[in-house]
């Protein structure tokens, strides 16, 4: 008995999408690498003549990667894996222009899906990928060609009217792309072709642009379903209202052509937050699928409804049920339609884990919502761009872009916590029991206009030296948050913009679930020392913000009110300066004078004395530096946080953690 295993894989997906500069191409380009899994199941329900593949035909579904099984009940299970590679691809080469897309197949050692024929499934894939052309060969300029604009491939001619209704009717039958009031009576989402149809672009840009508009409609929907899961009739008044037109919110992110009509554009930003985060020791789980089945097989039959909306399982709504795990593979009949034990856990493990990210984008959006409605701004655009498996990528205004990120790691620890599966992972991730998964978030404020690629490599940077520091070993891991506000355009190498900080600052940031137990615990400050009433710990992401506001004049355990003048700004800047050209004597010395002349600076050393790292060494200089080490990231955290922010996070912190005591008066703490 026979079967075989094929993967369908994209490759360089951050170059098919970061390939163009404008929002509206990245939309469309990620979205693209997401009709994968739908070109897989259109094409094998054809080969094998059935309305409804087997369960025993998926073995993993994730962003950009699909694995399937065919069995010897199928027919000739070679072939069929050879027809099924060949229908994708070409799929892609039609639908998806420039999207790179590998398929590869192997003959199973048993009659089940084992972790040795995933392994072996994934070296073919590799060997194979360094020995094909790559896509952008598809587009050959010699004999010379026009190229296409802001494109390094040559121009096309515009899609044609065929081409566009086939579009628009695969979005509304098969995708179900929402339609809003306003569409025309066609019952189908349009393409949006008409502003770039006379523009001289590449196949691929055309193709992006057209499907942008049912893209962000089915990326709103996402979110606004799991906003109000009970009301369906309120999405489409929701989606119109969070900007459903890419072309119009490109406006509020970058300059539009001057041929575009700007009316009903959004308005500018001031600055972009570019902002990537990718989970912690996921990778390993998905590398060592063998050990993670092992380690959860005796809890599957247990596992309980988790706290958020998720898609059902294609092999089943319960694991196949055998006896407990005992270190030997169980036997299935080949002609059983069910799939192995170990086949429904990878699947398991896919959608939970897609399910979780989607929905912590969805609560950080949320969050945003509520933090704009505070600061009476109508709507702060928000717009995932690369959101597969654990990774995620998303533009937003520079202001929200941290705030952001610090919700989606606080939503996606709480989520993967509270499920009963990935908590289990977790410590296969390095965690030290049952608990939540980590993430590192790197965030890059930079200025309207500026080339998104580049503010991503630099987002990416930022979030490779946070995951050194969260799974430094011998420690817990840890999720991470860190940012850089770009003022220098000339430095664009991430490397070389990141060495700005040495000696000077002391990001990355250790947040989240595991915080507290790497940099050790701290209490929130009181004005008045009253031992009837014990003060109760804050998370170290909410002791940063009080040092924030104790840094603007303001009392740190209530932001809205103002204790005085702020830190001198000039005095700051000063110190910071000293620090990068090493001179850390006179920054010291310009820190103690701080302290005898600045009414501010007691406050301010107060809070930062609860802040890491924390020393029981006597030095009271080697203290004092690592305090003021703090100075540019406080100057860079008031300069770019909306002005509610504050208060709301620490009032919220203070709620799980405890209520906190009176705050300090504004003598208290001053010049000393």
């Amino acid at each position: 008995m026979t079967s075989y295993l094929v993967m369908l894989q994209t490759n360089s997906n951050q170059p098919f999408i970061f390939s163009s500069p404008r929002l509206r191409e990245q939309i469309g380009a990620s979205f693209e690498i997401t009709l994968l899994s739908h070109w897989v199941k259109e094409e094998a329900k054809e080969l094998l003549s059935l309305k409804k593949l087997p369960s025993s035909f998926w073995v993993s579904d994730s962003s950009g990667k699909v694995i399937v099984r065919f069995r010897d009940t199928d027919g000739n299970t070679e072939k069929l894996a050879k027809q099924l590679i060949r229908k994708v691809t070409l799929r892609a080469l039609t639908d998806a222009p420039g999207l790179d897309i590998t398929g590869v197949f192997i003959e199973a050692t048993s009659n089940t899906v084992c972790a040795d024929d995933l392994q072996e499934l994934d070296r073919v894939f590799l060997e194979y990928s360094l020995n094909r052309r790559p896509a952008a060969a598809r587009f050959p300029q010699f004999p010379f060609l026009e190229r296409g604009s802001e494109s390094a491939l040559p121009a096309s001619p515009k899609l044609s009217e065929d081409d566009c209704r086939e579009m628009r009717r695969y979005a509304r039958k098969t995708l179900n792309v929402p339609l809003l009031t306003d569409d025309d009576t066609n019952f189908s989402p349009p393409t949006q072709t008409d502003q770039d149809a006379q523009d001289s672009l590449s196949l691929p840009s055309r193709v992006k642009r057209a499907w942008s508009r049912s893209a962000r409609r089915l990326q709103l929907q996402e979110v606004v379903s799991r906003w109000s899961p009970d009301d369906p009739e309120t999405w489409p008044k929701e989606i119109e209202r969070l900007n459903e037109d890419p072309f119009q919110l490109e406006g509020a992110f970058q300059d539009l052509p001057q041929a575009a009509n700007s009316q009903d554009t959004l308005t500018s930003l001031s600055s972009v937050g570019v902002i990537h985060i990718d989970g912690n020791g996921v990778g390993a789980i998905m590398r060592d699928l063998g050990e993670a089945f092992k380690k959860t097989n005796n809890t599957l039959d247990k596992l309980t409804k988790p706290p958020y909306l998720r898609m059902l399982n294609p092999c089943g709504k319960m694991p196949p049920r055998f006896r407990s795990y005992s270190g030997k593979l169980p036997h299935f009949r080949s002609y059983s339609r069910k799939p192995p034990r170990f086949q429904w856990f990878i699947m398991e493990v896919n959608y939970r884990l897609d399910d979780i990210v989607k929905e912590a984008i969805a609560r950080s959006w949320a969050d945003i919502e509520y933090l704009a409605n505070d600061d009476d701004i109508d709507l702060v655009p928000v717009v995932p761009v690369l959101v597969g498996g654990d990774d995620v990528t998303v533009y937003t205004d520079g202001r929200y872009a941290i705030p952001f990120a610090e919700a989606y790691i606080r939503h996606y620890e709480d989520l993967t916590e509270k499920d009963g599966l990935l908590s289990v992972l977790a410590t296969l991730a390095g965690a030290p029991k049952k608990g939540p998964l980590t993430a590192s978030a790197g965030v890059a404020i930079v200025g309207r206009n500026f080339p998104f690629h580049i503010a991503y490599d630099l987002a990416e940077g930022l979030v490779s030296r946070g995951k050194k520091l969260g799974k430094k070993k011998e420690t817990v891991p840890c999720s991470t948050i860190d940012f850089h506000v770009l003022r220098d355009a000339t430095v664009l190498d991430p490397e070389d913009t990141l060495n700005e900080y040495k000696g000077r600052t002391q990001r990355p940031f250790l947040i989240g679930h595991y915080a507290p137990q790497r940099i050790g615990d701290a209490t929130t400050t009181s004005s008045k020392e009253t031992p009837a009433a014990a003060p109760q710990p804050l998370s170290p992401w909410a002791r940063i913000l009080q040092a924030v506001a104790a840094f603007d004049g303001k009392k740190p355990d209530d932001p809205t009110q103002i204790t005085g003048d702020p830190f001198p700004r000039a005095r700051a800047n000063r110190i910071v300066k000293l620090l990068a050209e090493d001179d850390a004597e006179k920054a010291a010395t310009e820190w103690n004078d701080a302290l005898q002349n600045a009414p501010s600076a007691g406050l301010l050393a107060k809070q930062l004395k609860l802040l890491p790292p924390h020393s029981s060494s006597s030095d009271e200089a080697g203290k004092s530096l690592e305090q003021i080490k703090w100075l540019l990231d406080l100057i860079d955290l008031s300069g770019n946080l909306p002005d509610g922010y504050l208060a709301s996070r620490i009032s919220g912190d203070a709620d799980v953690f405890g209520s906190a005591e009176a705050a300090d008066d504004s003598t208290e703490g001053g010049a000393q």
